[in-house]
């Protein structure tokens, strides 16, 4: 993933279960142009839905995003996937990188470790996420994440990620604080005007910051 370095950018995290009608009308609403990348979430049991996989790839690649996978690395490569997310773990990001090649996006949960995230850049990891704890919810509201995502941006040049972006006003502190993305999956689902409203309202607040 490069970043385009024209401000912090959506990230957008597509739940395990979504179904074929609601990725439909996000698609066809042309609300993807305000995503710089979309991930989607693998079920409990660390896999993929293919079907939704193949899915979403051809709406991504369509509107030209990349669209990775969580922690199924075989099916990354299967469906032909942009890259995948998965925990910072030097053993599982050399599996990764092994199995979909250099031109694969990997990225890697650091939770709010530096050093790992300082490790895992090192060996290549194309972003790194800060997150309160990895795969835990709501971490955006951690204090510890505007300190490190800060202190990340003025340090490092591997792009960063704020992971499990609460709200629209969590997103504008963390990009205010340096993160190159804000990677948003349940607020935008839930939202009462739908997702197309809600990554339109992201996209201004973060443009407006």
């Amino acid at each position: 993933m490069v970043y385009s370095g024209t401000g912090c950018e959506i990230y957008l995290v597509f739940p395990p279960e979504i179904s074929h009608k609601t990725a439909v009308q996000f698609a066809e609403s042309g609300s993807l142009g305000n995503i710089a990348c979309a991930l989607l979430q693998s079920r409990r049991d660390g896999t993929v839905d293919r079907t939704h996989g193949e899915m979403l790839l051809r709406f991504a690649h369509a509107a030209n995003i990349p669209l990775l996978l969580e922690n199924d690395i075989s099916a990354a490569a299967d469906l032909g996937a942009d890259g995948v997310h998965i925990p910072a773990d030097e053993d599982l990001y050399t599996k990764a990188r092994n199995a979909l090649g250099d031109d694969a996006i990997v990225g890697v949960d650091c939770g709010l470790s530096r050093h790992a995230g300082l490790t895992l850049g090192e060996m290549g990891a194309d972003y790194v996420a800060f997150s309160g704890a990895p795969g835990q919810p709501q971490c955006a509201r951690n204090a510890g994440l505007v300190e490190i995502i800060r202190w990340w941006s003025q340090t490092v040049v591997v792009p960063c990620v704020a992971w499990d972006t609460s709200s629209g006003d969590a997103a504008r502190r963390l990009a205010g604080s340096g993160a190159d993305f804000v990677a948003m999956g349940a607020p935008i689902w839930s939202h009462p005007e739908g997702p197309a409203t809600a990554t339109a309202e992201l996209s201004a607040q973060l443009t407006d910051r």
